[in-house]
């Protein structure tokens, strides 16, 4: 297509246009209702789930939430060109170096024995494939939204994406989960949601291409 043809076709286009936030705002929640109609055929909520509400054990589904507003607030950015994400990267980058104090506190404390009890589990390998095979529909509805921007780094705002996802699916996942322990919850939930960065990272410069 020629420049002037390409102009011409520009301003012809004059539909209103979803923006991300308008397109992540739509598809959300349907994303949202998929993730739970699927927890609750397959896994469903541990049996003292209220009580594990009201202890610590909550900020197993709370500190999933906190990547989710980091993450997302920073995906949204990079798929607006111009936009400042600063600000936005060390937020995020304070929460990841908060997490690994409190792990490595908590492996000071245990010892790499503590750790190893920790992760002697089959809820190691539930934890890992459950909260990919959640995150799916969460990963579909944020790919959604943010190909509705113009990502100039692809492969940044599709990882940044992929932890948005991965945090909601760990938040639902924690209403199964009765492993409260430090030294299980963040290395199992980290890594599985690092998994779906990942994807999304590979994901990010075939979809989100401008």
């Amino acid at each position: 297509m020629k420049t002037d043809e390409l102009i011409m076709a520009l301003a012809a286009d004059t539909l209103p246009q979803k923006s991300v936030l308008q397109r992540l705002a739509r598809a959300l929640p349907i994303a949202m209702g998929i993730s739970v109609a699927a927890f609750a055929l397959f896994w469903g909520p541990r049996s003292d789930i209220w009580a594990a509400l009201g202890s610590a054990a909550v900020l197993k589904t709370v500190l999933p939430l906190g990547l989710v507003a980091l993450s997302g607030a920073l995906a949204v950015a990079l798929a607006r060109p111009g936009a400042r994400h600063g600000y936005r990267s060390a937020a995020l980058g304070l929460l990841v170096v908060l997490v690994v104090a409190a792990f490595f506190t908590a492996l000071a404390q245990a010892g790499l024995g503590g750790l190893v009890a920790a992760l002697s589990t089959p809820l190691l390998v539930t934890c890992l494939l459950s909260i990919p095979v959640l995150a799916l529909p969460f990963l579909a509805a944020v790919f959604w939204g943010l190909s509705a921007g113009a990502a100039l780094h692809p492969r940044l705002t599709g990882a940044a994406g992929g932890l948005m996802a991965g945090g909601l699916a760990a938040s639902v996942y924690s209403i199964y989960c009765d492993k409260d322990m430090v030294l299980f919850v963040l290395p199992a939930y980290s890594a599985a949601i690092m998994s779906i960065s990942l994807l999304g990272a590979i994901l990010g410069p075939r979809l989100l291409k401008w």
